[in-house]
């Protein structure tokens, strides 16, 4: 059973950015459906919002690539994608990203909040290649709500390398998007094959 609490749970939010999320953005023609259909932002603002005000810790990892990122030699499919998409781009870790990698605007005010931790960069799709696991450790947190985009992408990747790391998991189903809904119901079966709850965001808030 995943009984959330403040002291011990964390919320953490994958690539809440407007490429992927806001009208304008590179790939938001590729989500923008099921964003819609599922209502995935006003669910993502509707669980940061309640969570923290309830004194929930926010967590968020993001994507960034820069320009030295366009030289791999070795890329699977997700990372020709986003690369031939050219989201999330950051000139290097000590500027400010573009438009399209910038914070959702109606969920800018949480991410800025004195409390909120924001990672650094992960480079493909989990935690394995940030500071999100060490930084939920510092502040003692033992379990996860997770939400985000892509759904089966990042979303998915965090969840399963979070679980790994020992951190019980619950997944916020229609506070993530990807591309289609094949890939969302695909997402959906492995949330609820891994996870310890995956929730609608009413369940969440219920919850919290």
């Amino acid at each position: 059973m995943f009984k959330p609490n403040p002291g011990n749970t964390a919320i953490v939010i994958t690539d809440p950015q407007n490429d992927f999320l806001s009208p304008g953005g590179k790939g938001y023609h590729l989500t923008k459906k099921i964003i819609e259909r599922y209502n995935t932002l006003r669910n993502l603002e509707l669980l940061i919002s309640t969570a923290m005000s309830k004194g929930y810790q926010l967590f968020i990892s993001p994507h960034y690539i820069y320009p030295h990122d366009y030289s791999w030699q070795f890329t699977g499919a997700e990372q020709k994608m986003l690369l031939k998409l050219r989201v999330y781009q950051k000139q290097n870790a000590y500027t400010s990203p573009t438009i399209g990698a910038d914070w959702v605007p109606s969920l800018k005010p949480y991410i800025l909040d004195n409390r909120t931790i924001i990672a650094t960069a992960h480079k493909i799709a989990s935690p394995q290649t940030n500071d999100l696991v060490y930084q939920l450790r510092q502040q003692r947190k033992e379990k996860v709500i997770l939400a985000g985009v892509l759904s089966n992408v990042c979303v998915e990747s965090h969840m399963r390398d979070l679980i790994e790391n020992g951190f019980q998991t619950a997944v916020v189903y229609d506070a993530t998007a990807t591309i289609s809904d094949k890939d969302f119901q695909a997402a959906i079966t492995n949330y609820q094959a891994f996870s310890s709850a995956t929730w609608s965001t009413q369940q969440a808030i219920s919850q919290l």
